[in-house]
């Protein structure tokens, strides 16, 4: 059977790989890594101020050790309420350290019971477990995917009803239980659960914290960096699954091209910071015109796509129009200083429907054809295949 001394060694060894993880990935820049990376750091000392409590001062064994494991217990909270952008309360919390310290020393000093420390520890710790549970409980629209929310979640609130047991024993038994070095089946049980709680819910922390890495990740190459449109790649993705279900619910499928009229003047004329305003208002301004099963994507410097599931040549001529309509609305959009004559800019549209025999590079292909039709018969018009 281990030792008390073993177990607590190895969970403040395990704070240590958790830690130089952690340190990994402060260049991420996602909020509570830091909080997390100082939680582990605390922890760690804290475990071996416990480890080597019988060869400590009481007052480094008691007071010190309990109160240092409950700043890293704070800081831990504190780091899931910065990753999920809540405030976090730094004078309740310095409060709660203090408090627990305090009442460490009274049930040290002026009442002398192991079992009133262990309860009052239990407690602290569970309180801190339940509230990192409701602060990820109540930020599920957050949550980019389930498992690792939920793990930890689960963690924390099994972690939080270990402590609430084992106060309630503690308590119960007080000749039974003297030390938390004491070799009991029951110390050791709690000891090694209560050990590894920061190493726990750190890995649910590095599992949040890879999920928003792998989102951000997917954005970036999904999305157009500039506008925040679909990219052109993300497209031919999207319409290769909207081609397939369309093909087999046999409904209509269009494509838009749009391109923005003299777009090149405006960057002449203007500068390219202009240009680059122009194609982000333009992207902001067809969203709204369009419904959310249809995606709207960046295929080239000036040149967007608009892909519309479900939609038959009339309904696609509608939303064409009121594209091009929204466009023309940009004559009061832009106001750069010393430049009150920004131009407004509008667009030429060509549509295509889905064929039988299309491919999507085809349907593009058609579509774009129709787009060059309606600038060469004047600009700010639809054109269709």
């Amino acid at each position: 059977m281990p030792s008390a001394f073993n177990i607590l060694v190895i969970g403040a060894l395990f704070c240590v790989v958790m830690l130089l993880v952690l340190i990994s990935l402060l260049r991420s820049g996602i909020p509570g890594v830091r909080e997390w990376s100082v939680a582990n750091g605390i922890g760690f000392f804290a475990l071996v101020l416990y480890a080597l409590g019988q060869e400590l001062p009481e007052l480094a064994a008691y007071e010190l050790a309990n109160g240092t494991y409950a700043a890293a217990s704070a800081a831990i909270l504190a780091g899931f309420r910065r990753f999920f952008g809540r405030k976090v309360h730094v004078r309740p919390l310095l409060l709660g350290v203090l408090t627990v310290t305090a009442l460490i020393a009274l049930f040290h000093y002026a009442i002398d019971s192991f079992a009133l420390r262990t309860a009052t520890v239990a407690l602290y710790q569970g309180g801190i477990c339940f509230l990192i549970a409701m602060t990820i409980s109540r930020s599920r629209q957050a949550w980019r995917s389930h498992y690792p929310y939920v793990f930890t979640v689960g963690m924390a609130g099994l972690i939080a009803f270990g402590h609430a047991v084992r106060a309630v024993i503690y308590l119960a038994n007080p000749a039974e239980l003297t030390s938390l070095l004491q070799p009991s089946p029951w110390n050791l049980f709690f000891l090694s659960a209560g050990t590894f709680v920061l190493p726990v819910l750190t890995i649910g922390a590095v599992m949040m914290v890879h999920d928003t890495m792998m989102a951000k990740a997917e954005h970036a190459a999904n999305r157009d960096f500039l506008t925040g449109a679909w990219s052109r790649r993300a497209l031919f993705e999207l319409a290769e699954r909207e081609l397939s279900l369309a093909r087999r619910t046999n409904r209509p499928m269009a494509l838009l091209m749009l391109d923005i009229d003299n777009f090149k003047s405006i960057n002449d004329t203007w500068g390219h910071t202009t240009g680059d305003r122009v194609l982000m208002d333009a992207v902001l301004r067809a969203e709204t015109a369009i419904r959310s099963i249809d995606y709207f994507a960046r295929v080239g410097g000036e040149e967007f796509a608009v892909l519309l599931p479900e939609t038959g040549r009339t309904a696609g001529v509608k939303v064409a129009e009121r594209i091009r309509v929204t466009m023309e609305g940009s004559a009061s959009a832009f106001h750069v200083e010393g430049q009150p004559d920004t131009p407004a800019y509008t667009v030429s549209i060509g549509l295509a429907m889905l064929r039988d025999s299309d491919s999507f590079q085809e349907l593009m292909r058609r579509a774009d054809a129709a787009l060059y039709a309606a600038k060469a018969s004047g600009r700010n018009r639809v054109a269709c295949d």
